[in-house]
């Protein structure tokens, strides 16, 4: 019974075009893209179909050198957050192809050219799964080599592409430039300034407009951006203006450009974080944002969570966070090739992961090693891990460093009295006062550590590191967080 409906299934495949999840059309129609045609590459229109019934439309970009038996590698790149495939993402599908990579620029779920209804919505998990069906599309494409596929997300759908990468293990490498984390800034606000009364204002708005979109049959657009600007908007937003607004980058398809998201469409943005399972990502991330981007943490945080050596975060002199939309003088389109290349060449996936070390180094300390520091992520590079020894009397704590994590540069201060006591219980790591040399760390040793001194502690490059954090009591104390430690500071250490 089964056999005879597979059959049946294959022939209606065959016979009716109508059925089948991935249709291309060969593009004669004219550039409607914001940026200049290459003459060194084709493209073609396509359609495929996401795990939730959506058609997807892309425009695929083959480099013109391409016959019919060759084999190369693939990347599938959406956003920025709001634009189309005309935008951002259709130039580095175009510049990436003119590099020998077959590229696929998609308009995600409800937007642009795709399918889906109502319009003008975004899902952090339709729009993760818009990049697996991307992969869906490229792994069956006959000039497509399938096991050198990556994802390439700009803004908001570089969060997605990290989420996605965290689901989808055909995924080899994946690059998130100027990324905005969506379900974040939705919840939290910039710089997460919305605390959870706030938040439930929101909430209580959003959830009221639900009624009246109900009731009317209509959904009520979002703000969006101004058709004029006043001069007293924050820079970020001016920046947007000066490329949505403006002939260098206006599309008409475009939600920045000319529509509204729905109001109620941050709901799900807000109740579904992404990147909670991004720590377990194998394959190789690069991460890049402009050292003058208002977005710049949205990277920075989202690269803490990630584990291994074949993470990178790159950040780019100069630029802010539209200028890694098309400014080909800024973006790195050098290190994207080069890191892509190297990652398919070698698949450099991490074989002997950090829950497994995280296991095997367990055995080799007496005190347990917590639970994953997220509290405190935002002062840390790389994973710390905490675990209370003492709530009463004398606060004790064990604080756990994968090998390269350390905390931010920091102050205890206290009025009199206060400090803190570190004794190392595990692996190798490093204590330094501003100023000072490093001291390393081995169990069994310990550092008295006077109030108001700038200082940082963490493991060293090549080792976990353990040590118990005894607070001790003053007046007046608090704790001052303060800059990261740089790489090129940080590599100094042996």
């Amino acid at each position: 019974m089964i056999k005879n409906i597979l059959i049946c299934s294959l022939f209606l495949l065959l016979f009716c075009g109508c059925f089948s999840i991935a249709n291309a059309k060969t593009c004669n129609c004219k550039w409607d893209k914001v940026f200049q045609k290459s003459d060194k590459v084709n493209v073609e229109k396509v359609e495929f179909k996401n795990r939730f019934g959506i058609t997807l439309s892309g425009d695929l970009y083959t480099p013109k050198t391409m016959k019919k038996t060759d084999k190369f590698p693939a990347i599938a790149i959406s956003g920025p957050f709001g634009a189309v495939k005309e935008q951002s993402s259709g130039l580095y599908a175009q510049t990436l192809a003119e590099r020998g990579f077959i590229t696929l620029a998609f308009d995600p779920s409800y937007t642009g050219e795709s399918s889906g209804t109502p319009r003008n919505v975004a899902s952090p998990d339709i729009n993760t799964e818009d990049f697996s069906a991307a992969v869906d599309y490229l792994s069956n494409n006959i000039n497509v080599d399938s096991d050198k596929i990556g994802i390439l997300g700009i803004c908001g759908f570089g969060g997605f592409a990290i989420n996605a990468a965290a689901i989808d293990t055909r995924i080899k490498a994946t690059v998130a430039s100027t990324m905005y984390d969506m379900t974040r800034v939705s919840a939290k606000g910039y710089n997460d300034s919305v605390d959870e009364n706030a938040r439930y204002e929101m909430k209580q708005i959003l959830n009221k407009q639900r009624i009246e979109d109900f009731k009317i049959g209509k959904y009520k657009g979002a703000d969006g951006l101004p058709e004029k600007l006043s001069g007293n908007e924050p820079q970020f937003v001016k920046d947007y203006w000066g490329y949505y607004k403006t002939k260098r980058g206006f599309h008409a398809r475009s939600i920045n450009s000319n529509g509204k998201w729905n109001m109620t469409s941050s709901l799900s943005l807000i109740n579904q974080p992404i990147l909670q399972y991004s720590p377990e990502i194998r394959s190789a991330v690069l991460v890049i944002h402009g050292e003058k981007a208002h977005s710049r943490y949205f990277g920075e945080d989202a690269f803490k969570k990630l584990k291994g050596e074949n993470k990178e975060l790159l950040i780019i002199k100069g630029a802010n966070h539209v200028d890694l939309y098309d400014n080909m003088k800024k973006i790195p389109f050098d290190k994207i090739e080069s890191f892509y290349r190297n990652n398919f060449e070698s698949n450099k996936e991490i074989k002997n992961f950090p829950s497994a070390e995280k296991d095997r180094y367990a055995q080799t300390v007496m005190f347990p090693i917590g639970e994953p520091n997220n509290a405190y992520a935002k002062y840390f590079i790389g994973q710390s891990y905490l675990a209370p020894v003492s709530t009463s009397q004398v606060k004790i704590y064990n604080v756990t460093f994968e090998p390269k994590c350390r905390n931010n540069w920091h102050i205890h201060r206290a009025k009199s009295g206060g400090g803190q006591m570190l004794i190392a219980v595990g692996g190798r790591g490093y204590y330094q006062e501003w100023g000072k040399e490093p001291i390393e760390m081995k169990p069994g040793d310990v550092i008295n550590i006077p109030a108001n001194v700038k200082h940082w502690h963490g493991a060293a490059p090549d080792s976990w590191f353990s040590h118990l954090a005894v607070e001790i009591d003053g007046v007046e104390t608090s704790n001052e967080w303060l800059e990261p430690v740089t790489d090129e500071e940080y590599n100094k250490l042996k």
